[in-house]
């Protein structure tokens, strides 16, 4: 779907990174400090030349967690947000989507997936992973 101009009107996201297939996060590695951080700092920005890009890898650990109860008058059911920390020695924020009856566990193996809604708009969730994977 395209805006009266002709532009995109869902840019990519600036944590998204499609160049090696598969989508996976993006990130930004600090060049002296070797620092990583999440989102990766935008073309645009001042700070840019110091840092270069850095796709994350498709798996992370579940640091911490909190379950969110909306209100029952939404309909809305709980859901899961996490901090997930990666090999890159970065920690990002995100949703976790939990098979219905299942408890976030501190520790526990996660996947970074891409979930596109049909109106043209990307985010990121976690997902439980394959403990047997290294």
């Amino acid at each position: 779907m395209e805006g009266p101009n002709g532009e995109n009107p869902h840019p990519e996201p600036s944590w998204l990174d499609r160049s090696n297939g598969a989508p996976r996060l993006a990130a930004s590695r600090h060049r002296e400090t070797g620092r990583c951080v999440f989102p990766r700092v935008p073309a645009t920005s001042p700070a840019a030349p110091r840092y270069e890009p850095v796709t994350l890898s498709s798996h992370a650990r579940l640091y911490s967690h909190t379950v969110i109860h909306p209100n029952p008058k939404t309909g809305q059911a709980p859901f899961a947000l996490v901090y997930a920390d990666f090999p890159e020695e970065v920690r990002v924020f995100g949703r976790l989507d939990l098979p219905e009856g299942e408890r976030p566990s501190i520790g526990a193996r996660l996947e970074a997936v891409i979930d596109e809604s049909a109106d043209g708009n990307a985010r990121y969730v976690f997902v439980p992973a394959e403990e047997a994977v290294p």
